[in-house]
């Protein structure tokens, strides 16, 4: 895309037209205040600006409309917008008009069609700039942004405050946003970042979901086949709790069988009356059980508190017979031959009262003996009784706990439940659990289904890694690396050329800052730290020509133009100068030299592009050389200007 036209239209319906060569050198020369700096501002206001950058003075005051004729390797673009008012800060309405013979429309065929975004993004889709919306990082607060014709036009235009400057390399770079916008874009017009990146992106995005989504899927049929049989167990118990199976039904390992019984258990259509009655007749047989063996025990503890007491009377009856056989033991030390019954067995006295005779005193003892002996004989029957009765409470307080487990998981369900209508309800509720597992598991824990799963996995795996591989920041990285090294040639070659400052050095466009560096002794050096306008606007140029060789060599979508105004500012410093324009009104000899070398450079470009690339430069400059007279489009002296002073009379304004 090339600049054919620049037309500016008065209030009164007069037309400025200003035709430029394609593919070539054209030069606006002339002395100041002829307009020629405001060329370059209808071109950015013409190509979709919204801010409002034309000059303000009652000659600027007579334009109605700036429109601008685009030629294009099919067909021609006509942009066309009206003139800002002077109180006005931004202006978005526009026309767009394309046609292969278009030509310099009147003003009453000029109409708003468009604005300023519809006009952008038209004229960048004719050109190949494509959908390269790149999405800010993870976590970024910063909105995704697509590349547009507003940012290419970065790329091709350097007004008087930009073109000399140390800080400012490309165009607006110094506005909020657009160094941001630079660092975003740059990449894609070199070359770096895939023409449908923002397709790609989306394509990514889905395809990551859409392997979560499978992932997970096989994950929960994974984790499904490895519970199913504690689940059905655990279904199975539930229920049963419910009153869905009968109480004596058991559970089997078998996962057919367990199956079959859920089956019936979710085909089960109780009453609520039935299932009521059935829990309460089965917590009241619990309860009965439970009393029952609670009065076992109790007898069970009587018996024992029993045999416990006899146990101590047995002991106290046996220690008294003992020390009652200790004391008639002593009959042995009694002779044979004692007196009678009346008579004392020591000294032979008649006593008062008989005593018992030693016969009779050891029937007692034999008596004694007896007795103790049917003692120590019960004991072991006692103690054998005592281990039965500690082992059947033993049995009966574990048949107990079991009884209230039960009834406490009756309690406890009772409470869960209470929320629900009834018991109808919780059995409903258990239905639908165990027919939506057994739907599950019909699918999930068939070895089919699982196959099918990873090989849906693996399918989205692998569209996912191409997808990345078409997206890998590493590629981009090498290209763009590959771009600017290309760049970086031409940029060095030129500044040699130019016999700048640190010229000698590989010099290269930083895009991370926006700038200019070149080796030096000392180290790399930023354009910042490299003195003078002069090496600054030879700098500016060496990059811009560079960048336009690698955009036409690898047709890429940037505009193939470049626009320039003031180049030579710093060799012309008196007002003298800058009228006249002439290599004799500069002081210095390598300053001559350098001006020369500046369009010299310009010229040989252009040439070797051409017809693909085109420059429009306005200038103090009117060099006397046949290449460049050649290149003067226009020559702004002797009262010429951009607009015919005549205007003003035709169009008076207060």
């Amino acid at each position: 895309m090339q600049i054919r036209s620049i037309i500016l239209y008065s209030k009164s319906g007069a037309k400025r037209v200003l035709d430029f060569r394609l593919g070539e050198l054209n030069i606006v020369t002339g002395t100041s205040q002829t307009g020629k700096s405001a060329l370059l501002d209808i071109v950015d206001y013409c190509l979709g600006r919204d801010e409002a950058t034309l000059p303000i003075s009652p000659i600027f005051n007579t334009v109605a409309w700036y429109a601008v004729i685009l030629q294009l390797p099919d067909t021609r673009v006509l942009a066309a917008r009206p003139a800002p008012s002077p109180k006005a800060k931004s202006v978005t309405n526009a026309m767009l008009e394309v046609g292969n013979d278009l030509g310099v429309p009147e003003l009453s065929d000029l109409r708003i069609n468009t604005d300023s975004a519809q006009l952008r993004q038209q004229i960048g889709r004719r050109i190949g700039i494509g959908d390269t919306r790149s999405e800010p990082a993870a976590g970024s607060l910063a909105a995704p942004l697509s590349a547009n014709l507003g940012h290419a036009v970065l790329l091709c235009l350097q007004n008087q405050d930009e073109v000399a400057s140390k800080r400012v390399l490309f165009h607006r770079q110094n506005e909020r946003g657009i160094p941001e916008g630079l660092r975003a874009t740059i990449p894609y017009f070199l070359g770096a970042i895939p023409e449908d990146q923002a397709s790609l992106q989306q394509q990514l995005l889905r395809a990551k979901r859409a392997l979560r989504s499978t992932e997970n899927r096989l994950k929960a049929a994974q984790e499904a086949n490895q519970g199913v049989e504690s689940q059905l167990q655990s279904l199975l118990g539930e229920a049963r709790v419910h009153g869905l199976l009968p109480d004596d039904s058991i559970g089997s390992s078998d996962r057919g069988m367990a199956i079959e019984a859920l089956q019936q258990a979710s085909s089960f259509r109780p009453t609520r009356r039935d299932g009521d009655e059935q829990q309460r007749r089965q917590e009241l047989l619990l309860t009965e059980q439970s009393a029952a063996l609670r009065r076992q025990l109790r007898s069970l503890a009587e018996e024992r508190q029993l045999l416990n007491d006899l146990e101590a009377e047995a002991a106290g009856y046996s220690g008294a017979v003992a020390r009652g056989m200790s004391r008639l033991s002593a009959l042995n030390l009694v002779p044979e031959a004692v007196p009678g019954e009346h008579s004392c067995p020591l000294c032979g006295n008649e006593l008062a009262e008989p005593d018992p005779t030693v016969t009779d005193m050891h029937a007692t003892l034999e008596v004694l003996r007896g007795q103790l002996d049917n003692v120590q004989t019960v004991q072991p029957r006692r103690e054998q009784a005592l281990r039965e009765i500690e082992q059947t409470a033993t049995r009966l307080r574990e048949q107990l706990r079991g009884i209230e487990g039960a009834l406490s998981i009756i309690a406890e369900q009772r409470s869960e439940q209470a929320g629900l209508l009834g018991q109808a309800e919780a059995q409903a509720y258990t239905r639908g659990r165990i027919s939506a597992y057994l739907g599950q598991i019909s699918t999930t824990t068939d070895s089919g289904h699982l196959q099918r799963l990873e090989a849906d996995v693996a399918v989205a795996q692998q569209l996912v890694q191409g997808l990345e591989e078409q997206l890998d920041s590493e590629a981009i990285d090498d290209q763009l690396t590959h771009s600017l090294a290309y760049v970086s040639g031409r940029m060095t070659s030129h500044a040699r050329f130019l016999k700048l400052e640190h010229g000698d050095g590989l010099v290269r466009l930083n895009l991370k800052k926006l700038t200019i560096v070149t080796d030096t002794p000392e180290g790399i050096t930023e354009l910042l730290r490299i003195g003078s306008g002069k090496n600054h606007v030879g700098y500016h140029l060496a990059t811009h020509l560079a960048l336009h060789q690698h955009f036409v060599a690898n047709s890429r979508p940037v505009p193939r133009f470049l626009m320039l105004d003031q180049p030579t500012q710093p060799y012309y410093p008196s007002d003298m100068a800058k009228a006249r324009g002439r290599l004799e009104d500069i002081t210095v000899d390598e300053d001559r030299v350098t001006v020369t070398s500046l369009f010299r450079l310009m010229h040989r470009v252009v040439t070797e592009l051409s017809p693909d690339f085109q420059m429009i430069v306005s200038d103090h400059a009117d060099l006397p050389h046949d290449w460049y007279q050649e290149s003067v489009r226009y020559n702004w002296r002797d009262g010429e200007k951009l607009i015919p002073t005549a205007w003003l009379d035709s169009n008076p304004t207060p």
